[in-house]
């Protein structure tokens, strides 16, 4: 009911259009990066066991109840295989008791568990009866120069803001407005949904890789996502993280987490200051800390992917 107007609007047609115009860049960017099983609905998910020699889910907001309307899909119910979680988040500071025990009965069949953010470690920790981790988002495993190569240069050398935002709010506004009078510099926004599109009379789109190298070439990011947080960190860029209401409830958390376990912590906003600190960020402490989680991380995966292996030869 709440998308009814929205989707009335005069110029809801020509926005929708655009937007699945962008998701053919999605679609080449697919091709090229990332390979699929092919499966055309639920009850075929079973079908990988006889491919498949383990199983691995996780990764933004995969245990969300509110989002994945509580399909053991999302918690590999399907696999018959050795089966573990890499970076999964609840998106969430707290949980339903039935959500606890639902969730405990799914993770009961992991192998290995292991999330994303401190509050995901403590939600884990009362489902699980094993050990829980906390792992670097997917996005960190690579290092700044292995993005770089999925980036173009600018052909327009002006300096400008990039701002990509999940979601619109008065304080976000707010922040955009004030930056954009103490900056004077122009603003680049991405959509990242037709809702967004309408609302701010945004046409422009653009593939992964332009994306990427808009934000890597914005002189300041202006966001509420958390990947591109992630990523502005990686690049250097000098990024302001707007949140609406509490930093370390709902979604917000993410972010709040992240950039706390960086030492950013002061890069996440909920108001907007008279005077917005524009100055270079010291990175030098944010680089050893995302480092020794990259290397961490990936003596994660070596580990279940080995044991996974060793398993699969000993059934052999």
């Amino acid at each position: 009911m709440q998308d009814y107007p929205f989707k009335r609007h005069i110029l809801y047609p020509f926005f929708k259009l655009l937007w699945n115009y962008q998701r053919l860049y999605f679609k080449s960017f697919d091709k090229n990066y990332m390979k699929y099983a092919v499966i055309s609905k639920m009850s075929e998910l079973t079908k990988l066991n006889d491919t498949a020699d383990a199983f691995v889910c996780g990764s933004d907001v995969i245990w969300n109840t509110d989002l994945n309307h509580r399909l053991g899909a999302y918690y590999l119910d399907f696999a018959k295989k050795y089966a573990f979680s890499y970076a999964a988040s609840f998106g969430k500071a707290e949980i339903s008791q039935e959500d606890v025990l639902s969730t405990r009965t799914w993770l009961q069949s992991f192998n290995a568990i292991s999330v994303r953010e401190k509050t995901s470690f403590e939600i884990a920790k009362r489902c699980a009866e094993k050990p829980v981790e906390i792992v670097a988002d997917p996005v960190i495993l690579l290092k700044p120069d292995e993005w770089k190569t999925l980036t173009e240069p600018l052909l327009d050398s002006q300096k400008y803001i990039f701002v990509y935002s999940t979601h619109m709010n008065k304080t976000f506004k707010h922040f955009l407005s004030v930056l954009k009078k103490q900056t004077r510099l122009k603003v680049v926004l991405s959509i990242c949904s037709p809702r967004q599109a309408v609302e701010q009379r945004i046409l422009s789109v653009y593939t992964p890789q332009e994306w990427l190298s808009l934000l890597r070439g914005a002189e300041y990011v202006l966001t509420n996502s958390f990947h591109a947080t992630v990523f502005s960190t990686l690049f250097h860029k000098k990024f302001f993280t707007v949140v609406s209401g509490d930093k370390a409830k709902g979604i917000n958390m993410r972010m709040n987490d992240f950039l706390n376990t960086i030492g950013l912590e002061n890069r996440i906003y909920s108001s907007v200051p008279d005077t917005i600190d524009i100055s270079e960020i010291d990175y030098k402490t944010a680089d050893e800390k995302i480092a020794q989680m990259r290397d961490e991380s990936l003596m994660y995966l070596q580990r279940n992917l080995e044991e996974a292996y060793r398993q699969k030869m000993q059934q052999a």
